[in-house]
Parts: C-alpha cells; sequence; structure tokens
C-alpha cells in the first residue's frame, strides 16, 4: 500500500519509535511496498537538478551491521548475550557479504564501523533490534 496522501506532522507523530527509525531510515513505512528495494550506493557529487523526494541512502556501518544481526539472529539467547563485536567480524569474514569485511579493512575500523551502525539501527548489547526486524521483513536482505 502507497501512501496517496502527503504525509504530515501529526500522522509522523502517531507513529510508534521503531516505525519513526526505520522511516528515517528508509524514507517510507514499513507497510509501503517499494517498486525497487535496490540499496543506493552514496555518491561523490549529487546531481544538479534533482527532483522529488531525496532517496535514502544505507551507509557501510548499517550494511555491516545488519549482516552481523543476521548472523546473531540464528544464535541462541544465552550465546548472543555473550558474543562480542570481534567474533562476530570473524565469523562475517568467512562469509560472503561481498567486501563487507574484507580483510584489507583494519579490525579497529570494522569495529568503529560496526558501533555506529549499531547505534543507528538501535541493537541493543544482546543483538536485539526492532528497526532491523523490520528492515528484514521489508527488505530481505541489506547487501548486494
Amino acid at each position: 500500500m502507497i501512501r496517496k496522501h502527503s504525509f504530515g506532522l501529526m500522522d509522523y507523530l502517531l507513529l510508534s519509535e521503531e516505525e519513526r527509525d526505520f522511516y528515517n531510515l528508509t524514507g517510507r513505512l514499513p507497510l509501503e511496498r517499494s517498486d525497487d528495494v535496490k540499496i543506493e550506493v552514496a555518491k561523490t557529487k549529487p546531481p544538479i537538478n534533482k527532483c522529488g523526494r531525496p532517496s535514502k541512502t544505507y551507509h557501510i556501518n548499517e550494511r555491516r551491521a545488519y549482516c552481523l544481526w543476521l548472523i546473531a539472529k540464528e544464535m541462541s539467547e544465552d550465546k548472543r548475550a555473550k558474543t562480542t563485536n570481534r567474533k562476530l567480524i570473524e565469523l562475517a569474514k568467512k562469509m560472503s557479504f561481498h567486501g563487507l569485511f574484507a580483510d584489507t579493512t583494519s579490525q579497529a575500523t570494522l569495529e568503529q564501523s560496526i558501533s555506529r551502525g549499531k547505534k543507528t539501527l538501535k541493537i541493543n548489547q544482546k543483538w536485539n533490534s526492532k528497526v532491523c526486524d523490520l528492515l528484514e521483513r521489508d527488505i530481505h536482505k541489506l547487501q548486494r
């Protein structure tokens, strides 16, 4: 269901906190269907005459944190609570995430990037996130 009318301030205030985070991240509500769910890569120089609603981009921080969240989601609750970022990064390096966890990137850079992404996606210490749940339901996969 795509909104036919404009999204006003009152509509925004009626959203739950998770739906607001999802809207800020994607530019649309979780129930709205988008024809293209491709991830846009940030360009260095935006086009001069760009019209319409500004497109949302997923930064590498959010993409990395989401990939680790997918790995952590498969673990049990107890194991997930004890798992650190470093252990999940090592697991992710063994999997195919299209260069998000490349060997050329330093460990410190990866850990900082994951921390920034976890903050944006509101992932807690036990790797639970309602925003990621909405993303998973809506965008099937964030990597490409």
